[in-house]
């Protein structure tokens, strides 16, 4: 739906952020603040950096701070407002998951998206969509942020990560400076390309001038593209997303490229969606995440209704199933691409072919990969499943912790925690990028921050009870004398 925002919008809005206030503070039993200051030659230390301050970094902060974990930071090289992807290089009208989709509220129902868009909107509006638009989901995570005050510092990139036995280093750059972050935990929050990058397919990299080819997360002038032909290499959500904002553009036509003879019609991933899988995947076999992860990628997922039938309504769209690109070259001006059921020419192409997890690819968790325990270092695949790429995942403990390739080497590495597309292979099936798995789990990854820092100081347990304290109850003066109790100073 398109975004009307009535002259009576913003006082609904400011009564529902006071609302929200007032949830929390009859629900802050327990949240206040526990951890024992650390400090390194005279400098204190955070308790938590998190990276990444999109809505996974949003949610995370602002849940540790309900857990009384306050001394931390959130980084994010994004200008305040466009932290992630919604306002960035997402182009679908409205976001994947259905709109009941709950959890980065933390159980306040007044910060809800739900309660959110019919401030603003109205429940009848609330009810006539099933998936809420884009702009109106990074509109909400503006106002919680506002609601919650995490501490997000914008225009910071991590541009190394390095640990000890003690703490995490992360190596910043802000505004040209160079800096660095000493916290005792660190959380990549950093979403779907916070492991590995875009992949781009060689046939298209290695022939054509990099002006020609995009990826679809690349950010594009969308303008640019009117009167162009356009031709697309994948037919899954975002191939879709990038056909339709090219077709809106005017572009002269797009081309849809898929190398399946039969378009993906189901999205399997509203089968995970129970408190049991999502709450309890982490613990399936290995065997089993293998085979998981097998039937996901072999299925693919089906495109976002609206836009599927969308890019239909225009008459300058197509199709070209069982169509994988062959050859790819310059002719003339014009790209020719040679499928096995024909040939095109194109002004301009783009792969929607996903994501490459792989650490080796991010130069800032070079010294991670270095010592992280990998999918290959504890798992052998089944003979006819060997997916090696699967198995340059991370592979993590239960709470998205880092594990040493071999005992006793690579100390502190457990002290990062791998709260994005790097959970996917170990977490079972649904990665941390999908607004599906916070629900249960954020709960998760922040009971294992909570219980590494808890543990920290256990010898601190026992004095920590018998420090002095004010008296519990005050007594009255004539009760003081009969007890032979010293008047109160």
């Amino acid at each position: 739906m398109t975004a009307h925002f009535d002259p009576s919008a913003e006082a609904r809005l400011a009564a529902l952020a006071e609302a929200a206030r007032e949830e929390l503070a009859a629900t802050a039993f327990a949240t206040r603040p526990w951890v024992h200051p650390r400090h390194e030659n005279g400098a204190a230390m955070l308790d938590v950096a998190i990276i990444g301050g999109g809505q996974s970094g949003l949610f995370v902060g602002h849940a540790l701070q309900r857990a009384g974990v306050t001394n931390i930071a959130v980084l994010d090289r994004s200008p305040q407002g466009y932290e992630g992807v919604w306002e960035t290089y997402a182009r679908m009208h409205e976001i994947r998951s259905p709109k009941e989709v709950c959890g980065g509220e933390g159980g306040i129902a007044s910060l809800s998206v739900r309660s959110w868009f019919i401030a603003r909107h109205g429940r009848a509006a609330w009810d006539a969509i099933e998936r809420v638009p884009r702009l109106d989901w990074m509109a909400w995570l503006r106002w919680y942020r506002s609601v919650v005050a995490v501490p997000i510092e914008n225009g910071v990139t991590v541009t190394d990560i390095d640990f000890d036995a003690d703490g995490v280093t992360l190596a910043t750059l802000q505004a040209g400076r160079a800096g660095h972050v000493r916290a005792r935990l660190a959380v990549l929050a950093t979403g779907m390309d916070g492991g590995g990058t875009w992949q781009v397919p060689e046939i298209i990299s290695a022939s054509l001038p990099r002006e020609r080819y995009d990826h679809t997360s690349d950010i594009v002038d969308i303008r640019a593209l009117k009167g162009k032909r356009i031709g697309i290499l994948g037919a899954g959500a975002a191939g879709f997303d990038m056909a339709v904002a090219a077709l809106e553009a005017g572009a002269a036509r797009v081309d849809m490229f898929m190398r399946r003879e039969s378009l993906p019609m189901v999205d399997l991933i509203r089968d995970f969606e129970t408190a049991g899988h999502l709450q309890h995947a982490p613990e399936l076999s290995d065997a089993i995440k293998w085979a998981l992860a097998s039937l996901l990628g072999g299925l693919s997922q089906s495109p976002a209704e609206h836009h599927f039938n969308k890019a239909w309504s225009f008459p300058n769209f197509a199709m070209h199933l069982g169509a994988p690109w062959r050859e790819i070259r310059l002719d003339g001006d014009a790209i020719a691409v040679t499928t096995p059921k024909g040939a095109h020419a194109f002004d301009h192409v783009f792969a929607a072919t996903g994501v490459c997890v792989d650490m080796a690819d991010r130069p800032e968790l070079a010294k991670v990969a270095a010592g992280a325990a990998l999918w290959r270092d504890r798992f052998v695949p089944p003979a006819d499943d060997p997916s090696p790429g699967r198995l340059n995942f991370p592979y993590l403990n239960r709470t998205y912790q880092f594990q040493p390739r071999e005992a006793g080497t690579a100390p502190g590495i457990e002290r990062i925690f791998a709260f994005n597309a790097l959970g996917g292979m170990s977490m079972g099936g649904i990665s941390q990028v999908s607004i599906s798995s916070h629900k249960f789990g954020i709960p998760r990854l922040v009971r294992g921050i909570t219980g590494f820092l808890f543990a920290e100081q256990h010898a601190r347990v026992l004095e920590d009870m018998m420090r002095p304290r004010p008296p519990s109850i005050a007594i009255a003066p004539h009760i003081r004398a009969r007890l032979g109790m010293p008047a109160e100073a």
